[in-house]
């Protein structure tokens, strides 16, 4: 038995080595492919963060209570813990497994008002997404994307054909051809149009509000954004869709 093994090994070894090879190659491109489609089904969101509404931040964090503080506050954690040990300038305690609400709570707020607003709300963008609490709309193509945030929205039955943004109450992550309409200094009032209009100002609008306090930039102007925030209220007559903005990005 040994001496047809031998004589089998000395025939086949070469067909062995190519088929150890194949398997390995076809196990790398599976992998690849994995990755691809794991990237391209959470894109990263590393836009410039040009305003940010910390209140509505913490509003979120107080509000939503476990739904998404503890997710929050778990990444805080990670954050301060990895800052303070690449020596960065968070500053911050880092929380404990066993702390108390008003203990995370107020690191949080401390992470919310000390550190820099893109750390910020790329938590609260990755606690949202985990969640299946972000809708993505495109104004400029008229397109709401398919997702488990849109399915969620609407209790696992989305629209077939047409989706209203007033019925979606959940966040939005809102793109547009944005364009500075009011400015006072209080607030800057921006327009966007849905699609893309001969005259932008005509037909129904998306309207955020951002308050002097928040910009993140010393004038706010007009160009293509996209804004997180949540639907408030829909004026018939002006035809125009009001969106409380929590952060936008450009």
């Amino acid at each position: 038995m040994a001496v047809i093994d031998e004589s089998w090994l000395a025939v086949w070894w070469p067909w062995l080595l190519v088929w150890g090879a194949t398997a390995a190659l076809l196990a790398s491109s599976v992998a690849i492919v994995l990755r691809y489609r794991t990237y391209y089904r959470s894109p990263p969101r590393q836009d410039i963060c040009i305003y940010l509404d910390a209140r509505l931040v913490m509003d979120l964090y107080h509000r939503y209570g476990g739904k998404y503080a503890a997710a929050l506050s778990r990444q805080v954690e990670k954050r301060v813990s990895t800052s303070r040990r690449f020596a960065g300038s968070a500053n911050l305690d880092p929380l404990m497994v066993d702390a108390e609400r008003g203990v995370t709570s107020e690191v949080f707020e401390r992470y919310v008002v000390n550190d820099s607003p893109i750390s910020i709300i790329s938590i609260v963008l990755g606690v949202l997404d985990n969640a299946h609490d972000i809708v993505d709309v495109d104004l400029i193509s008229q397109e709401v994307e398919a997702s488990d945030a849109l399915d969620k929205a609407f209790n696992r039955q989305p629209p077939t054909e047409h989706v209203r943004l007033q019925r979606i109450h959940t966040f939005l992550l809102i793109q547009g051809e944005f364009r500075v309409v009011d400015r006072t200094p209080e607030a800057v009032t921006l327009n966007a149009p849905f699609g893309e209009p001969d005259d932008p100002a005509q037909g129904p609008q998306v309207r955020i509000v951002c308050a002097a306090a928040g910009l993140r930039t010393n004038e706010l102007f007009s160009g293509t954004f996209r804004c997180l925030g949540r639907v408030g209220t829909w004026d018939a007559a002006t035809k125009t869709l009001e969106v409380r903005p929590t952060a936008v990005f450009h």
